[in-house]
């Protein structure tokens, strides 16, 4: 089935020669295709996995055309058992702006065809990208992947984290709620590298997935799931203890996972330092930030603290709420750490002072204000559960006090956050923030209404559910406009369907879609709809708010 779709990969294989060369490498099996990412002026990351029965030796080629007959880079590489025989290779000496095809050898014969492109060098006229988070593969399909292979626009896929979910089978979703035939191993929750191992492995059972790798280069993030339920720097939410350490040692365990499976130039060091940038010609730097492990204080949680006490009564709910505010305002709370906050603003200025005009940030997190509208729980069923009444219900009480609902997202910090919008006014030309996490579909507009500081796009979620879960008595539409109409920053939100961000950078406009999906649970992909957003930068005050087109 997989090979039938590839029309790509029929030709590649009818095509191209079989080097007498790879007789020489290892037999063994390309179990997951084919991927790429990173990408430089002059050089791309490729990662495919190879089976054997130890350690194995394969080669690699990169060509103009995909009959492999102007092949301009080649090189062998391994296959280790220390790596889950994942392999990686920095691809070399290519031109900038430029599509490839490339592949793997070995003496069973050749893995999958895959193209990739480098980044562009100098003046650049466009760069179009994808935004991808929060695909948890028991609640549907991947149709927002599959929907982007097939799409010849697009330069780049972007992923903001939760690529994988490490939770056991069958807690999220329920048995109920899973989408038949859409298992993941292993049965328990990841914590140790074998089982973060496995659970990639799953996921890449999936022919979506391992076409739009195979066909775009990617540069990812992780968020929590790719660790552990709302991680910060020192534990998380959901750590169950084991025979297999300390929550340091499972954040190894992850971090090399993530960096096996991943077709990123970012090796797993100690502290699993992931923020790093890439540049797009004289156009945009792309940086991708750590807001979810490496600087990130504990979450506050009003569950644990202000609404207990709020349901004693006897107290001033307002002093209650002042007595919490100080706690969240505290200036030493932090999202992202002292060092990550400083390469950042650098490296804004760095790109500034190159004459970028956009600089494109992702990260995992809402940036925007998101404060719960008077009724939100009045769209719950009557058979709501005890939690999502508690949560809704915490939500509209909290939004009374003047305090935001999500205190995991950069609500829960504003001080930093505050930093943040600080460094992209005084050293970015025209930022674009990313993001995901939520599973719904927020625009911002960051700043005052006189100089935004940036532009905000959260970016949904591929499968994972969102509001339109839970909050089932709603109209259409209803949910959308009770959330603008509470949040004045708030240019468009989606909390009803499934999709991902696409986007057109030019020097004269941002050109965004919201690609949607109204059923992830069945295998056939819907035509999607599709909102258009744009926004045009400025030379010295930053973007403009977002323009939604009907």
């Amino acid at each position: 089935m997989l090979i039938a779709r590839r029309s790509l990969l029929a030709a590649s294989l009818a095509a191209a020669p079989f080097p007498a060369r790879a007789q020489s490498y290892s037999a063994g099996i390309f179990t997951h295709g084919v991927a790429s990412g990173d990408p430089l002026a002059d050089r791309v990351m490729l990662w495919t996995r190879f089976a054997h029965s130890g350690d194995g030796r394969i080669g690699w080629e990169v060509s103009e055309d995909e009959a492999f007959a102007r092949v301009i880079s080649r090189g062998d590489a391994e296959a280790r058992f220390a790596n889950d025989f994942c392999v990686k290779v920095d691809a070399l000496g290519l031109a900038p702006g430029r599509r490839y095809f490339y592949r793997f050898l070995s003496a069973s014969g050749p893995s999958l065809t895959g193209l990739t492109r480098t980044a562009s060098q100098g003046a650049t006229e466009s760069l179009s990208f994808a935004l991808f988070s929060c695909a948890n593969m028991p609640y549907g399909y991947f149709h927002a992947y599959g929907h982007t292979a097939r799409r010849d626009d697009i330069d780049l896929v972007l992923h903001a984290g939760d690529y994988i979910y490490e939770v056991q089978r069958g807690s999220y979703p329920n048995a109920a709620d899973a989408v038949p035939g859409r298992l993941v191993d292993p049965v328990n929750e990841a914590v140790s590298l074998a089982d973060y191992y496995q659970r990639y492995a799953s996921y890449h059972t999936d022919p979506d997935l391992l076409e739009l790798r195979r066909l775009k280069p990617m540069s990812m993030i992780w968020d929590d799931h790719e660790i552990a339920e709302n991680t910060w720097r020192e534990g998380a939410r959901s750590n169950p203890s084991s025979a297999h350490g300390t929550f340091q040692d499972r954040i190894a365990a992850a971090a090399k996972a993530y960096c096996d499976w991943m077709p990123i130039r970012v090796p797993p060091p100690q502290g699993a330092r992931l923020y790093r940038a890439l540049d797009w010609g004289d156009l945009a730097r792309i940086i991708l930030l750590d807001t979810r492990f490496i600087g990130r204080d504990r979450q506050l949680d009003y569950r644990t603290s202000l609404l207990p006490r709020l349901a004693e009564g006897g107290a001033d709910a307002r002093a209650l709420a002042a007595e919490f505010r100080a706690m969240l305002d505290d200036p030493a709370r932090s999202m992202m750490g002292v060092a990550q906050e400083a390469w950042f603003a650098e490296a804004l200025a760095g790109s500034k002072a190159r004459g970028q005009t956009w600089q494109v940030v992702t990260q995992q997190v809402v940036m925007g204000d998101q404060i719960a509208p008077t009724g939100l729980s009045h769209l719950l069923p009557e058979n709501a559960n005890a939690n999502a009444r508690q949560w809704y219900g915490g939500a509209e009480r909290t939004a009374a006090l003047g305090l935001p609902w999500n205190l995991d997202s950069w609500n829960g910090y504003p001080a930093a956050r505050a930093r943040f919008l600080e460094a992209c006014a005084a050293n970015a030309n025209n930022a674009l923030v990313l993001g995901g996490d939520s599973h719904n579909f927020w625009a911002n507009n960051l700043g005052e209404a006189n100089r935004l500081a940036a532009i905000e796009f959260a970016g949904g979620s591929v499968t994972s559910p969102g509001f339109e879960r839970v909050l089932t008595r709603a109209e259409p539409g209803q949910r959308e406009t009770m959330l603008r109409g509470a949040n004045p920053q708030l240019a468009l939100c989606d909390l009803t369907h499934r999709g991902y961000g696409a986007f057109r950078l030019t020097r004269t406009e941002c050109a965004a879609e919201w690609v949607a999906f109204n059923d992830v649970r069945s295998p056939i992909a819907p035509t999607p709809r599709i909102t258009r957003l744009s926004s045009a930068p400025s030379t010295a005050a930053g973007p403009g708010a977002w323009s939604v087109q009907a």
